[in-house]
């Protein structure tokens, strides 16, 4: 797809993978409508877009947690910018330690902000898309959908079930016969900065299954191989797509060991990052 003045929504655009797509998108012409929860972030945002020369951008505050929130900030969208082409679903937030320590309002919130959100936002703007047989939604899963990890229990399963409502979406759209909508989880490593700073896998898990180093690398998966070639499920780095492939052919109990030499079982322990909603 021609990015060129096409209308593409971000969900936690003010920081992280969602502040990079934003900033590529612009760079190719896109009209960036960001959306984020955290105003002073957003405000951050705007102005240093503006500092790189971009002037084709629209921000709005929206807690994308809050379906009456998400819907009335859609129709604002609607009204002020028009129809949505893209929509990409980055907003997310990660809780760690061991399900029994956190509170039922900690696991709530991730499930509402990692997977519920994502809900609210396609049920606003997919009709159109439905409509007009023409869009894409391209939804943020991880690396952690792949296979588990200690510690990011419900986590892991927010992002699985990204990626399943990704891939049923994909078949309803066909079987509605609107192939030109077009539908894509995106799949990365965790980032050794922000978010997930502090994550750690021990020499062979870094040598077989790197973090990620720059936010930037996983928008311009997002742009090249998710949006321009229409990939339904890119793996970053690529590397990991041998995740998948040792869960087919390997038992339990040995993908379990395999999963140790990677120091998957201790990735955790040192984690540092921030939740703050992105």
């Amino acid at each position: 797809m021609n990015l060129k003045d096409r209308k593409v929504l971000v969900t936690g655009a003010a920081i992280g993978i969602g502040f990079a797509t934003s900033h590529l998108l612009l760079k190719k012409g896109a009209h960036v409508i960001m959306w984020d929860i955290d105003l002073e972030n957003l405000q951050k945002a705007s102005i240093k877009l503006n500092e790189l020369g971009f002037k084709n951008f629209s921000t709005f505050q929206c807690d994308v947690s809050n379906s009456n929130e998400v819907y009335q900030t859609a129709k604002k969208v609607n009204e002020a910018i028009g129809t949505v082409d893209i929509l990409i679903n980055n907003a997310g937030t990660v809780y760690t330690g061991y399900m029994l320590d956190r509170s039922d309002e900690e696991l709530e919130k991730m499930i509402q902000i990692n997977f519920t959100s994502m809900i609210y936002t396609i049920r606003a703007f997919m009709p159109e898309m439905l409509e007009r047989n023409f869009g894409h939604i391209i939804n943020i899963s991880s690396a952690s959908s792949l296979i588990g990890a200690p510690k990011l229990a419900v986590y892991a399963a927010t992002k699985w079930a990204v990626a399943g409502l990704t891939e049923s979406l994909r078949l309803e759209a066909y079987k509605m016969n609107r192939k030109g909508v077009k539908f894509s989880s995106i799949h990365p490593n965790f980032l050794v900065k922000g978010l997930f700073a502090g994550t750690k896998l021990n020499f062979l898990g870094n040598l077989l299954s790197p973090g990620i180093k720059s936010p930037y690398t996983v928008a311009k998966v997002i742009i090249n191989r998710a949006i321009r070639y229409g990939f339904h499920s890119p793996k970053i780095p690529w590397i990991m797509n041998q995740a998948t492939l040792l869960r087919a052919i390997l038992p339990s109990s040995i993908l379990l060991r395999v999963s140790n030499l990677y120091g998957l079982n201790n990735m955790m322990d040192q984690y540092e990052g921030y939740n703050d909603g992105r």
